[in-house]
C-alpha cells in the first residue's frame, strides 16, 4: 500500500459517510462516501451557480468504475451520470440525486 492510498483511507474514515455501491452484476458492496454539493459551474464568460452533487469513492472498496452504479447514501439512490475523475485510488463521479 503506498502513501497516497493511506492517505486516502484515513480521509474518507475521517470524512467518508456510510453507502451502498451497486453496479448491478452482484450484492451492493458497502463502501464510504465523500459527498459535495453546490459546486460553482462556469458557463462560457459567465459564472452561474450549478447544483451538482460529486460522490467520491474508494477504488480499494468498490472495484471499477461502471457507469450503470447507483450509490445509495442516507437512503437516497444517486444515479452514476459521469465520471469525473480517477487517480487509481479515488474516483469522483457527478450523479442524478
Amino acid at each position: 500500500m503506498d502513501l497516497d492510498q493511506r492517505a486516502a483511507e484515513r480521509a474518507f474514515r475521517k470524512w467518508g459517510k456510510p453507502a451502498t455501491y451497486d453496479d448491478g452484476s452482484g450484492e451492493p458492496i458497502d463502501c464510504k462516501v465523500i459527498i459535495e454539493q453546490e459546486i460553482d459551474d462556469f458557463d462560457e464568460d459567465e459564472r452561474v451557480r450549478v447544483p451538482r452533487i460529486e460522490l467520491s469513492l474508494l477504488v480499494s472498496e468498490v472495484g471499477a468504475y461502471s457507469s450503470e452504479a447507483v450509490i445509495t447514501l442516507g437512503g437516497v439512490a444517486y444515479q452514476v451520470r459521469k465520471r469525473l475523475a480517477d487517480d487509481g485510488v479515488v474516483w469522483r463521479v457527478l450523479v442524478d440525486g
